[in-house]
């Protein structure tokens, strides 16, 4: 396995994909700032500017998601993915390989537009406002985990259907549109509100006590319980969907 990811970190660090994603990103970082600066009005602050990402945990989730697709959506069509099948690489070894690649190239990238966010807001807007660059520094670790169980059920998910499309109908399935829906159905029955509200989509949202506005800054992760359930939430999902890619890939070796 260790010497397909170094192939998958070649290809990777000497193909356009990652480069494009990180600098279209970073345009729009930037791009923000500078509407902000020039046409921002009351919204014209440090505060404004950060609480887009604070208040929106979730799009890192989807970023993780996105990375996936830019880096192995390609693999599919041109026939790379077969290639390596027959080549006698294990779905299994090309899963985990994967998973690994993409994490830190989900990493890198997010360093990049997160620090070129920053230095924008940093050097162009009023430090005004109840979120702070502390809030989103926070955010990071609160949601990194989180995002990675994305990217890995992002990577599962293409592996295992034959259909881009509907690898990423599934997935907004089961991060969004199930969560949302097993919080419907908790409002009456006790048991699947307590599940659901271990679900990001649904501990993120403002009606369970999250409320990052002009205003006020309470996030999701303001408190221990909060800041726990974060972390193993993000924890036990990229557990469970590494596990369970191991499992279904290994079937479809045999």
């Amino acid at each position: 396995m260790l010497n397909y990811m170094k192939s998958e970190i070649y290809r990777v660090t000497h193909t356009k994909e990652m480069y494009l994603t990180a600098g279209i990103l970073a345009s729009l970082a930037v791009l923000l700032q500078v509407l902000l600066y020039f046409f921002g009005g009351p919204y014209r602050n440090t505060s404004f500017s950060y609480s887009n990402l604070v208040s929106s945990p979730m799009l890192f989730g989807f970023m993780g998601g996105m990375v996936v697709i830019f880096l192995y959506e390609g693999g599919r069509r041109n026939g790379n993915l077969k290639n390596t099948v027959a080549a006698g690489v294990p779905r299994t070894k090309i899963f985990a390989g994967q998973c690994v690649v993409a994490l830190l190239a989900a990493t890198v990238v997010m360093v990049v537009v997160v620090a070129v966010w920053i230095l924008g807001a940093e050097m162009l807007l009023p430090k005004e406002g109840p979120v702070q660059l502390s809030d989103l520094l926070m955010e990071i670790p609160m949601v990194y985990l989180i995002a990675a169980a994305g990217l890995v059920s992002g990577v599962l998910f293409l592996e295992f259907f034959d259909k881009s499309g509907t690898s990423i109908l599934v997935w907004l399935s089961v991060w969004i549109f199930v969560p949302k829906l097993l919080m419907y159905l908790g409002f009456r029955f006790d048991m699947v509100y307590d599940l659901a509200l271990w679900m990001p989509a649904n501990f993120f949202d403002i009606t369970n006590g999250a409320n990052v506005n002009t205003r006020e800054c309470l996030t999701a992760w303001d408190t221990a319980e909060g800041a726990a359930r974060c972390l193993i939430s993000g924890l036990a999902g990229t557990a469970v969907f590494g596990i369970l890619g191991m499992k279904l890939l290994k079937k479809r070796d045999l």
